[in-house]
């Protein structure tokens, strides 16, 4: 069909209005009658449709002349024929005939045209506009206002004085739900008017809302029509609610401009992003990049800043970490990050108080000032790193803070004091090891060594291929390897470097196992290429394996193909990120220096074939070689675990001798090794008395990571503790109890488990008191861990009006204050697309009119030629 349009005057009766209805109105009704006789039926058109008239059959181009000629020829010769008619007819008569045979002819040309009228309707496709919320926890902070301009745009915007806003202190999240969320405000009513309301919520990650309710009006197609609503329409639209969007709660870990800027940019193709934010932008990418590439895709951004652009002054104690345990008369780090806001350049003094506490936690003193920094502060403040080294000189419960001291017009006095979680000083006993070995191993002549020279350590050693007549090396020599519970029980922890198994026998893995799961003994198990797959395989033995933390699949088979690989390359060690702060990894107070140095200890040649490791385990290093990597993931080559009370850890890889040339004097070597068997030793220290253990995968976590508490019980015979569930308590300062559930761990007799999300900072504690338990106070087992805010994004705090000035001009948008908003939805730019739709054209000549109005001529005509007495 050919869609040549003549502009028609027609409009049926249901699109005529206006100035239409008032000066045409005879005109339309004859127009109507004269259609609606062709047969076509005016009811079929949609309210606000406008109609046109098609000639559906017109040629195009040249053939329009061919058409013209051949009608012109017919009536040509139409009038002609009857010019030569008889004389005895008047000419009258000639002129009627020759008119109805040119009608009958012009009829049908117009037949053969096709005439057809079809509705023209006008749609309206409404773009979408994105409004964009900042969730990041620097959006809870309670400005002062220091500045008088921003002190009087929130005056404003909550109906406040100025001295309430100083006095009450909103946060900008209460200004955003306020302005948002109100059932007074007409924010999003104006901006529905301008498209497709969708929101977001941005901080380190986006998350997209689900609105409560739709806002006017939220088809994506709609029809135009200049009809007013009826009252009916009107009293509908009055009910409709008002509160679309969720409360604004602002938990996110950091800021991420760019990438909120990107995804807002994904969302079916935007007309425009409202933003709101106080531009602290703590992300990789420059988010001016995005603004650039915004603009290019025709997406202006409409920044609206929230906050106090006066940087504060403010001196605030971020962070505190000192280990849960720690030795009596030995030095332990405790280390602190205190921020500095708007601070000249000078001196903070840093204090560090030590307050004894008693089994259930409450003061025994008040605490005293033990240490003193002097730190200097560069003008403008920073980050500063308060390092302590500090001996408890009695054992017991310790409760350890750091304070500031303030400064003038300090912000917030709250913050210059954080406090730990409690800390257990161990008694200064001497630490009671036996080394066994199969060989005179690198890693074995060299911590024997190590541990005789300590004072604290009392080391046996029993070579397996020394000669019988030669005496064992150690501190305390011993004659033949201890096989009765009186003599291993003596010990505190057992190493096992690659033993013989042709010297263990069923009882002596039994023994064994009573020492770690019972008596909390440590074990350390070095394997090596020469035994350890006879121990872990052999009839005798094999029951070694549940000892430690690691499951092994077939050993023989992976054994053949671990000799068969090259051991020519060394690969550096992989460490796991997360666990850099356990006690036997943690070379410095800080985690990323501790993470660097052990990035560039000397890598290994040669691993043990283990397979993945136990649940509640937890790997320390793993193997960077990708061939190594099984399904279940990269080789352990590093993991501490338990057994019953007692730690273990277990080392899948020799050569930790070649860590003596890292550092001065072997430093890192005998760091790990001592780190090691105090670790191992702490199990008998702290939990021989207890039945079972409960701990997190981490000391220190910051708010919204994954927390994962797990514990191994026992009942009261020391069997491995059933029961459905394990209630345990989580406990933190000011705040009430709560009640955590730890469910069973599939396959693990007496292991339970629970997760939980940090949403609040401060130092909890976990307690778990086992159902089977009696009435004393020792069953009780207890962890504690902090959780703090992001370092990153709570350092800077102030609204950052240049940045997202500059963001808004970049992309095409504009700069708001939050006080602004009534002009907000009059700078969007109208995008909306008018589409016309046209309806099935229905014809005109194919009807019972136009067959009559035939008839009819040719009727006429054959009547008057037989009056006239013609052919």
């Amino acid at each position: 069909m050919i869609a040549s349009s003549l502009d028609f005057l027609m409009t049926t009766p249901s699109a005529i209005g206006g100035s239409k209805m008032n000066l045409l109105p005879l005109a339309a009704s004859f127009t109507d009658t004269i259609v609606s006789w062709f047969g076509y039926d005016a009811s079929q058109v949609p309210e606000g449709a406008k109609v046109e008239f098609l000639l559906t059959n017109l040629p195009t181009s040249w053939g329009v002349f061919v058409l013209i000629a051949a009608v012109a020829a017919m009536l040509y010769g139409v009038v002609n024929l009857y010019r030569r008619e008889l004389d005895t007819c008047p000419a009258w008569v000639k002129l009627l005939l020759a008119g109805m045979r040119c009608g009958v002819v012009l009829l049908l040309v117009v037949i053969f045209l096709g005439p057809s009228l079809v509705y023209l309707q006008n749609r309206e496709v409404r773009p979408t506009l994105i409004l964009a919320r900042d969730a990041s926890q620097s959006m809870n902070t309670a400005d002062r206002y220091d500045d008088e301009t921003a002190a009087k745009i929130t005056s404003s915007v909550m109906n406040l004085s100025l001295e309430e806003v100083r006095r009450l202190r909103p946060t900008r999240t209460q200004i955003v739900n306020k302005v948002l969320s109100d059932p007074e405000s007409k924010l999003l009513e104006e901006l529905a008017t301008r498209g497709k309301v969708q929101a977001i919520n941005f901080s380190d990650h986006v998350e997209r809302l689900q609105t409560r309710s739709a806002l006017p009006p939220t088809g994506a197609e709609r029809p135009v029509s200049t009809t007013p609503p009826t009252a009916e329409e009107a009293s509908e639209s009055s009910r409709a609610p008002k509160t679309p969007l969720p409360l604004l709660a602002a938990d996110g870990r950091g800021t991420d401009l760019w990438m909120a800027i990107r995804e807002s940019m994904s969302t079916d193709s935007p007309a425009a992003v409202v933003m709101f934010s106080d531009g602290q932008h703590t992300g990789r990418d420059d988010p001016r990049n995005a603004a650039l590439e915004a603009k290019e895709r025709g997406v202006p951004f409409f920044m609206v800043g929230v906050g106090d652009p006066s940087k504060p002054r403010n001196l605030r104690v971020a962070s505190l970490y000192v280990r849960p345990q720690v030795w009596q008369d030995e030095p332990f780090e405790i280390d602190a990050i205190v921020t500095a806001q708007g601070i000249e350049a000078g001196d903070a003094r840093v204090e560090l108080i030590e307050q004894k506490v008693n089994e259930s936690d409450k003061s025994l003193s008040s605490g005293a000032v033990v240490q003193t920094l002097q730190l200097e502060v560069p003008e403008g403040g920073g980050r500063l790193r308060a390092q302590f080294s500090h001996t408890a000189k009695e054992p017991g419960d310790v409760v350890y803070s750091v304070r500031v001291q303030p400064v003038d017009d300090e912000i917030n006095e709250d913050d210059n004091q954080v406090s730990s979680a409690v800390v257990k000083v161990l008694s200064r006993e001497k630490v009671r090891v036996l080394l066994v070995a199969g060989a005179p191993t690198w890693e074995f002549r060299l911590l024997q060594k190590l541990l005789a020279r300590d004072k604290t350590i009392v080391v046996s050693c029993w070579l397996q291929t020394l000669d019988e007549e030669r005496a064992q090396e150690g501190t305390r020599q011993i004659t033949q390897l201890p096989t009765t519970r009186e003599d291993l029980f003596y010990y505190d922890v057992i190493m096992l470097f690659d033993p013989n198994p042709q010297e263990f026998d069923e009882a002596w893995i039994e023994l064994l196992k009573q020492f770690v799961g019972e008596h909390s003994g440590g074990l350390l198990f070095m394997a090596g290429p020469k035994h350890s797959g006879r121990l872990l395989t052999g009839a005798r033995t094999s029951e070694f394996n549940k000892l430690l933390p690691v499951s092994f699949g077939d050993v023989g088979a992976l054994e053949v193909a671990s000799l068969l690989s090259s051991n020519q390359r060394s690969w550096p060690l992989k460490v796991t990120q997360a666990n850099v702060d356990h006690p036997v990894m943690r070379f410095y107070p800080d985690r990323q220096e501790t993470l660097q140095r052990w990035e560039t200890l000397p890598g290994i040649f040669w691993s043990f074939p283990s397979q993945e490791p136990k649940p509640t385990a937890t790997v320390l290093l793993e193997h960077s070689d990708p061939t190594l990597r099984s399904v279940e993931g990269p080789r352990p080559l590093l993991v501490a675990g338990r057994y019953g009370s007692g730690h273990t850890l277990y080392l899948g890889f020799n050569g930790t001798w070649r860590w003596r040339r890292a550092g001065r004097q072997a430093e890192f070597f005998d760091k790990f090794w001592i780190q090691a068997t105090r670790y191992l030793v702490e199990g008998r220290s702290l939990e021989g008395r207890r039945r079972g253990y409960v701990q997190t995968d981490r000391d220190r976590y910051e708010i919204g990571e994954r927390i994962t508490v797990s514990a191994r019980l026992q009942d009261a015979t020391y069997n491995p503790l059933v029961a459905p569930k394990v209630e345990a308590t989580l406990e933190s300062t000011g705040n009430q109890p709560e009640t955590l559930t730890l469910l069973p761990v599939a396959n693990q007799p007496g292991s339970y488990e629970a997760a939980l999300t940090a949403r609040s900072t401060g130092v909890f504690t976990v307690r778990v008191r086992p159902a089977s338990a009696g009435d004393g106070e020792s069953a009780t087992i207890e962890t504690p861990f902090t959780i703090e805010l992001p370092s990153v994004e709570t350092n800077q705090i102030w609204l950052d009006k240049p940045l997202l000035t500059e963001i808004a001009n970049l992309s095409g948008g504009k700069y708001f204050e939050i006080s602004e908003l009534s002009q907000l939805a009059e700078a969007i730019p109208n995008k909306t697309e008018v589409l016309e739709t046209r309806g099935r054209p229905q014809p005109l000549w194919d009807t019972p009119g136009m067959l009559t109005c035939l008839i009819v001529l040719l009727a006429a005509e054959w009547w008057v030629r037989k009056q006239y007495k013609l052919l």
